[in-house]
């Protein structure tokens, strides 16, 4: 009997993209805290909404 494989490489995009958008939010929610300014956490939603972006466009795909 054999494992189907096709479902992993999804699985570790998911949990890539999870790890990813908690990091880059936390880091702008503190830098935008220790600075007082907003303009960090709105470029660190922009880099968790564009690959997500992306990564919904790429699914659409046939």
């Amino acid at each position: 009997m054999t494992v189907d494989r096709t479902a992993v490489p999804g699985r570790r995009t998911t949990v890539f993209g999870w790890v990813w958008s908690v990091l880059v939010l936390g880091i702008g929610l503190w830098v935008s805290l220790a600075t007082g300014e907003w303009i960090a956490l709105l470029c660190a939603a922009g880099l968790v909404i564009l690959p997500v972006g992306g990564l919904a466009l790429r699914a659409r795909r046939p």
